[in-house]
């Protein structure tokens, strides 16, 4: 890695972390991911950002603010 690569590291800061507004477990179903994506895709520039983890049978649907 050159002098410059490495310099332009130091100046990197970590990002913030996000933080959680709410989070629900329900029933899992096949189709759920097309309504995050749709939530992320329209309220993303407002600040919000949707995730959706999967454990067995349920679903968690979490709403952070960036």
């Amino acid at each position: 890695m050159s002098a410059e690569a490495t310099a332009g590291a130091d100046k990197l800061t970590p990002p913030e972390p996000l933080r959680v507004l709410a989070s629900k477990r329900i029933a899992a179903h096949p189709e759920l991911y097309k309504i995050i994506d749709m939530c992320n895709r329209t309220l993303r520039d407002h600040g919000f950002i949707f995730g959706l983890s999967k454990d067995g049978e349920e679903m968690t649907v979490t709403i952070y603010q960036a």
